[in-house]
């Protein structure tokens, strides 16, 4: 126990001598910085996707619309990281809060911060657009990320819950617009696609389980299956159908490769690869559904944010 104690205190002293430069790479891997563009993608992705041709007028409903997409996703990862505290503490000490760079008081608090501003952002366009559905759609996801983290989490739904956040945080891109059902397979697909992703990464930290290995290789891949399906019920599609079948194919593709890969051998190394890679992939998702709407010129601005996403994950872990 004065072993312990000794320990602490040293980690304390030294962390009096931590810059801000430190303490500012912890806060950003807390709100998983490279992750936050693939969010904005997917607010980006429903809006362009039912508003053709964009005007000004549209334009300055859709930042408010992208920050709240944004911030809900940085809620959602903060509060994961409060919630696992005691497990990373064990397993993953160099994380922020159990590190102590970041006090799980303020991580808390900043979580459910958050989450405020991300359903003030929505209130704020729902009252300017003279519609609810941004407002409705921000509290089924702020009501989706509080169930994921404190009821879900650690069940056998967990997954599903996290990729049903992910699909609500597109449809907050397409509330201005009267909903489609056309559009159904995108956020549907993008929820089963992440809630793979999640399966997958479920036991990183370990020794990776090979049956969640495969079973969350086989939702990411049936999640890309149904966006796929887009094709069938899209009504409007400004591109060749084979174009669109060829991008996805080519995506599903290498993430079947990579899967086996890692199944071939597993270890959390692999597994922390392919996870980030399958991230990255929804900026490159997110960038073929406005590709449908608007051609190669309106997906350019969606792809481009791989090349922020992709730096900050250099000096900033995606997982």
């Amino acid at each position: 126990m004065t072993r312990i104690r000794q320990s602490a205190g040293q980690a304390t002293r030294d962390r009096r001598f931590v810059g801000p430069a430190e303490s500012f790479r912890a806060y950003c891997q807390l709100i998983r910085l490279p992750n936050l563009f693939t969010a904005a993608a997917d607010v980006l992705a429903g809006f362009f996707l039912c508003h053709s041709p964009i005007t000004p007028e549209s334009l300055s409903f859709l930042w408010p619309l992208v920050f709240a997409g944004v911030t809900f996703y940085a809620a959602g990862v903060v509060l994961n990281d409060w919630v696992d505290r005691e497990i990373d503490a064990r397993e993953r000490p160099q994380r922020p809060i159990p590190s102590g760079f970041v006090p799980a008081s303020m991580a808390f608090w900043l979580g459910w911060g958050f989450l405020m501003v991300a359903v003030v952002l929505s209130a704020y366009v729902a009252w300017r657009a003279g519609t609810v559905r941004p407002i409705l759609v921000a509290l089924f996801l702020a009501a989706a990320i509080v169930v994921y983290n404190f009821v879900m989490k650690k069940t056998f739904l967990g997954p599903a819950v996290m990729g049903t956040c992910r699909g609500i945080n597109f449809v907050l891109g397409t509330t201005l617009s009267p909903w489609n059902c056309a559009w159904l397979p995108l956020p549907v697909g993008m929820a089963v696609y992440v809630a793979g992703i999640t399966a997958f990464a479920r036991t990183e930290a370990d020794t990776p389980h090979r049956g969640w290995l495969a079973g969350g290789l086989a939702t990411m891949m049936a999640g890309l299956a149904i966006i796929t399906g887009y094709a069938v019920t899209a009504e409007r599609f400004v591109i060749d159908s084979w174009r669109w079948y060829a991008l996805l194919g080519i995506l599903a593709g290498w993430m079947l490769l990579r899967g086996i890969w890692v199944l071939a051998a597993p270890s959390p190394a692999r597994v922390q690869r392919l996870v980030t890679q399958a991230v990255m992939g929804i900026i490159i998702l997110d960038a073929a559904v406005v590709f449908t709407a608007h051609g190669p010129l309106g997906a350019l601005p969606v792809l481009a944010l791989i090349l922020p996403a992709t730096w900050a994950g250099r000096w900033i872990a995606s997982t």
